[in-house]
């Protein structure tokens, strides 16, 4: 059960897996797992662009002067997002 929790799947999908366990329904697991993959690439695709804008915002953070407003702070508040922030 813990290496199904540590692929992403939840307890009710953990339970369905189980269920399926009389080695005659491998294409209906297949077809959780292609649907879990989905899900994770999904994911991965989300992350990679909140790393983009977060990357971003903290360069810009570290290379503003003077009395700037800080860039982090303008971008919550919808003054000024960086590149892809409207992809987040």
């Amino acid at each position: 059960m813990k290496s199904a929790q540590r692929l992403g799947f939840s307890l009710d999908e953990i339970a369905e897996l189980l269920r399926l366990d009389d080695g005659t329904h491998c294409e209906e697991a297949s077809s959780l797992a292609e649907h879990k993959l989905q899900d994770v690439r999904e994911k991965m695709t989300d992350l990679a662009r909140m790393e983009t804008v977060l990357s971003e915002l903290v360069f810009a953070c570290h290379a503003r002067q003077g009395n700037v407003s800080c860039p982090l702070i303008a971008s919550l508040q919808g003054e000024k997002e960086p590149r892809g922030a409207d992809a987040v």
